[in-house]
């Protein structure tokens, strides 16, 4: 993060002793820890040291430009010599997280993304545990204890009756666990174990559907969208008639797939209203910098609508905007993405960085509390506090499918 020099007013990295210009000291020096990387071949040998897996099943590529969807990465532009680090959407959109000359600043973001990662990887797996710890020895014992007494003509009671089915519920838990593992079983119980047809297109009797797989809303003519050929819009779609998606059993059938193709013969459906209308939450707006009215807007936290700030000319400086003031055009995702025009700051925009406020500073304060809240109360046995917590064992399953890839970061 860039601070402001107290002497001479130049902005320079807060983990730096003394200003490169004017040599005063930092009195608020933040210091890097010793297992923090500052390169990209050093983030990469803190990737290896902790056996993390292949990058294709992290999705995180270090010193790539990896051009697919479903993508963290980080590299050196050889043309420009910037540093970027990117993250690639679920719908192939790629959104910058740092485009800059200051190597340690975007080994840095990468770093702690990476970081967090790790740490919900390993909380979902930690949580997958817990549901499975009944080993099926201790739900036999319960079924032999049963047997036993019925077998001896002992006399079957009310509790027998329920260890029974406590017994056979556990047997069948752990079985179905066992063979489709947590994800999928949560899918089967969310998704074909309701009936209900998977998110994604499809294409019946000559026409192309998209659902939206709302498990709420199933029954809503709203959850789902068709493809007008004549109009070339996607437009909502009533398939109450159509008994072929009442279930997800029948309805894979006509399936295509969850993300868009490039090979399809018509648009994608994540540039209409109807995607973001029915995809992001009330008031999902990307974080970044937008022009409206001849105003600097800066918007800091995606689903935060009191997160938005303007550069004001009068004060030199950004302000607080409360949320009745915000321009009605920046308040969804759809309209506002006409006025986004950068995600983080350049010499271009003529106005100074939003991350050098001290807004941003109390907001980046707030996530790490947060975060280091969320990970102290949990019962897990490791601690995000030592940094070798953050290895990998071979016994975990990672599954990017869990991280959020509609999000910007």
């Amino acid at each position: 993060m860039k601070i402001k020099c107290e002497y001479c007013g130049s902005m320079f990295d807060d983990t730096l002793e003394k200003c490169p210009s004017c040599g005063a000291p930092n009195q608020n020096v933040r210091r890097s820890t010793a297992d923090q990387p500052t390169t990209i071949e050093g983030l990469k040998e803190w990737y290896e040291s902790k056996g993390l897996p292949p990058y294709e099943t992290t999705r995180f590529f270090i010193g790539i430009d990896y051009k697919y969807p479903r993508a963290f990465g980080i590299y050196k532009d050889e043309n420009t010599g910037n540093f970027i680090v990117y993250k690639n959407k679920d719908n192939g959109q790629r959104a910058v997280r740092y485009e800059g000359s200051d190597e340690a600043y975007a080994v840095n973001e990468l770093f702690m993304r990476l970081k967090q990662e790790i740490i919900e990887q390993k909380s979902r797996n930690a949580s997958a545990q817990r549901n499975t710890d009944t080993s099926p020895a201790d739900a036999q014992k319960y079924y032999d204890s049963y047997h036993a007494r019925r077998s001896s003509g002992g006399r079957s009671n009310p509790g027998g009756r329920k260890a029974l089915r406590t017994a056979l519920t556990i047997i069948g838990i752990y079985l179905a666990v066992q063979i489709f593992g947590p994800t999928a079983l949560f899918g089967l119980i969310l998704g074909e174990g309701r009936g209900v047809p998977e998110k994604g297109y499809y294409s019946y009797n000559g026409n192309t559907y998209y659902s939206f797989g709302d498990y709420s809303y199933v029954d809503d003519s709203d959850r789902w969208a068709v493809y007008n050929t004549a109009s070339g819009e996607w437009e909502t779609a009533d398939v109450s008639a159509i008994p072929e998606f009442k279930k997800n059993r029948k309805a894979k059938d006509y399936y295509l797939s969850r993300d868009y193709s490039n090979d399809y013969d018509f648009p994608t459906i994540s540039d209409t209203r109807l995607y973001y209308d029915n995809s992001y939450k009330p008031g999902y707006v990307t974080t970044g910098y937008y022009s409206y009215d001849d105003n600097e807007y800066y918007r800091m936290d995606s689903y935060d609508t009191s997160s938005w700030y303007v550069y004001s000319d009068e004060y030199d400086d950004w302000r607080s905007v409360s949320s009745s003031d915000v321009p009605e055009a920046l308040t969804n995702q759809y309209d506002a993405k006409d006025f986004y025009y950068v995600p983080n700051w350049n010499s271009d925009t003529q106005i100074t960085d939003f991350k050098d406020t001290e807004y941003y500073a109390q907001y980046e304060r707030d996530q790490e509390a947060e975060r280091q809240s969320s990970y102290s109360s949990s019962d897990d046995s490791w601690s995000s506090n030592d940094s070798s917590d953050y290895s990998w064992s071979s016994s975990d399953s990672w599954d990017s499918g869990s991280s959020d890839w509609s999000s910007d970061w």
